[in-house]
C-alpha cells in the first residue's frame, strides 16, 4: 500500500501548503516529501504528482522531493525517468540520508539533485568521531564545490547547531528546532517564529 499512502500523503501536503499559504505567510519556501523507493518504480509517479499539483494549484516550488540512496540503484531508469519529468515541471530533488548505510559519492554525480542532506549519524558522529568529522568536511566541501545545497540532519543541541553553522553548512534539520508536530501545532510553532 506504500504508493497509495505516498500518493496520500502528497494530496493532503499539497492542500496544506496551498490553504496555509505557508510562503506568503511564514516565507516557507517549499516542503520536503519522502518517496519511497517503491514508488520510485511506478512509471505513472511524475504524471501522478503533477496532476496532484494542478488539481491544487500549487507552484511545482513549493515542493521538494526526498529520494534515498538505496531508491537509485534498484530503479534506475524509471527514478530518472520520473526524476525529469517532475524537475522539467519545477520540482527539486534531494538525496536523502547521505551518509547512512552503503554511502556512494556516485549517487550525487549520478543523480540530478539539488540538495544534499547528511544522515543524522553523520551528523552525530561528526562530534564524537575525529575521522568521522574530517569525512564530514571532505564530503560537505565537494558538494558545495557542485554548488548543491546541503541540509544536516539530527542536530539536537544550540552548540551542534552553531558548529554546524560554523562549519559552513547553511541548513539544519532537527529537534533543536522542534519535535515533528501537527498541522495546527506546526502553524502556531512557524507564526511564533517567522521572520
Amino acid at each position: 500500500l506504500i504508493s497509495q499512502i505516498g500518493e496520500c500523503v502528497f494530496d493532503k501536503t499539497c492542500a496544506f501548503i496551498k490553504k496555509n499559504r505557508l510562503k506568503e505567510r511564514f516565507g516557507i519556501e517549499y516542503v520536503e516529501v519522502n518517496l519511497s523507493v517503491r514508488q520510485c518504480e511506478d512509471l505513472n509517479l511524475a504524471e501522478n504528482y503533477i496532476r496532484i499539483m494542478q488539481k491544487h494549484q500549487l507552484e511545482p516550488s513549493c515542493i521538494s522531493l526526498e529520494i534515498t540512496e538505496s531508491a537509485s540503484i534498484r530503479i534506475r531508469e524509471n527514478l530518472l525517468r520520473n526524476m525529469r519529468l517532475l524537475m522539467d515541471y519545477g520540482v527539486k530533488f534531494a538525496l536523502d540520508d547521505f551518509g547512512n548505510g552503503e554511502s556512494n559519492l556516485n549517487y550525487i554525480v549520478d543523480m540530478p539533485v539539488s540538495i544534499v542532506k547528511f544522515d543524522r549519524d553523520m551528523t552525530q558522529s561528526y562530534f564524537s568521531s575525529y575521522k568521522a568529522k574530517f569525512v564530514m568536511e571532505a564530503a560537505m566541501h565537494m558538494i558545495q564545490d557542485m554548488k548543491l545545497e546541503i541540509v544536516s540532519e539530527g542536530v539536537e543541541t544550540r552548540e551542534q547547531a552553531e558548529a554546524i553553522g560554523a562549519l559552513g553548512i547553511e541548513y539544519i534539520q532537527g529537534y533543536y528546532f522542534s519535535r515533528p508536530l501537527p498541522g495546527e501545532e506546526f502553524l502556531e510553532f512557524v507564526a511564533e517564529k517567522a521572520y
